[in-house]
């Protein structure tokens, strides 16, 4: 049987009679040649960097100011929201460091009536639960805490706070009051305590030189401070977590009155801030709160309540549960350190103690390490 091959109807390709006597000579690549291989290309790559960043430099460092302020009263949603997030930027890039700006723009009048005009209106609109309206009230509240001009921003935020408004809006205006409460604790009491965002460990350095409580408030602001009051009462335990950091770095007679009332609430986690708002101004009363904090640090996590979350909800609320049990060990930790030497004998055997245990059975290297640390401060010859 014949193969399909030979029956295909192709020919062969033939063979050369006879094999050259040499090959062609090669001739080296001309210096025109190299030119276009290598030196064209990278130019066509360095214009195309150059002009990326002539852009992003008009983007970022070129804004118009004025333009974007005109733009937040836009009857354009997207035009007044668009301009809403530049200056929110540019705000950030300036709280960062990282604007060259000679004005500072926390600090313009302009900007923050602009920005409180637009969160002002929002909030006076006929209720809406729309998801995109409520996003915008919480971006503008979260906003106001960038702002340096307080008399503008304080009845915008006390507005944001109110409990008839949506808790995240009220959650994101209680964080911006933290910041602006922050810098002017900072400002009146020499500490560094300037958190970006609550419930952030307080890594400043230890001392033991406290200021007293603040005899007038960081905040003067009826309305600001009567809403704050209200939150620290709030049927939403995350709403007063919030305020228990926050009454810290407000000071004053009345804040620390409400603290050690918020010492005793249901919520752990609005214990642990109430005792941490404390020993920010010297006073011991969270250390029985603290004590305990450390004690149940190294107990294994109460996962019982999460075991018919679907696996990966499960593994997110076990993270935050860890990363909340850290934050407060760190913050009791620090506090400890601060509060040393006013704290009596028989509570320093139990903090000794519990600090110890840390320091060897915790799963986390960076608990140990803090305990180690503290450990070493409060008795240095161990």
């Amino acid at each position: 049987m014949s193969s399909d091959f030979s029956n295909s109807g192709a020919t062969e390709p033939t063979l050369p009679d006879a094999a050259p006597d040499e090959l062609p000579p090669v001739t080296p690549p001309s210096a025109g040649f190299i030119i276009q291989l290598f030196l064209i290309p990278a130019f066509i790559v360095a214009a195309i960097i150059g002009v990326w960043g002539l852009f992003g430099q008009l983007a970022g460092s070129e804004v118009d100011l004025d333009r974007l302020v005109s733009e937040l009263g836009n009857n354009n949603e997207h035009r007044r929201w668009r301009a809403a997030h530049n200056l929110y930027v540019l705000l950030q890039n300036e709280r960062n460091g990282d604007s060259d700006d000679a004005e500072l723009l926390c600090a313009r009048t302009d900007i923050a009536e602009g920005l409180t005009t637009l969160l002002n209106d929002s909030l006076d609109a006929p209720a809406n639960n729309d998801s995109k309206v409520l996003n915008h009230q919480v971006f503008l509240a979260r906003t106001m805490g960038s702002l340096k001009t307080d008399d503008i921003v304080l009845p915008a935020l006390a507005k944001a706070m109110n409990p008839n408004q949506d808790v995240d809006v009220r959650k994101s205006a209680i964080m911006s009051l933290t910041l602006i409460a922050a810098r002017h604790f900072a400002e009146r009491t020499g500490t560094t305590a300037l958190p970006d965002r609550t419930n952030t460990p307080d890594l400043s350095p230890m001392t033991t030189d406290l200021p007293l409580p603040l005899a007038i408030p960081t905040i003067d602001h009826d309305a600001v401070l009567d809403e704050l009051s209200s939150a620290a009462q709030d049927s939403d335990p995350s709403v007063r977590h919030l305020a228990a950091y926050t009454l810290g770095l407000i000071s004053g007679p009345d804040a620390i009155r409400q603290l050690r009332v918020l010492l005793l609430d249901a919520d752990e986690s609005t214990q642990v801030n109430a005792a941490i708002s404390l020993s920010r101004n010297a006073d011991i009363g969270g250390i029985p709160t603290i004590i305990k904090i450390l004690q149940n640090g190294v107990e294994p996590l109460q996962t019982e309540e999460f075991e018919t979350l679907p696996e990966a909800d499960k593994q997110k609320a076990l993270s935050a549960q860890l990363y909340d049990q850290a934050t407060a060990l760190v913050n009791c930790l620090t506090a400890v350190s601060k509060l040393w030497n006013h704290i009596g004998d028989s509570d320093k055997i139990a903090l000794q103690s519990a600090i110890r245990k840390l320091k060897s059975v915790h799963a986390s290297p960076g608990i140990r390490l803090h305990a180690k640390a503290v450990l070493r401060e409060i008795q240095p010859s161990a």
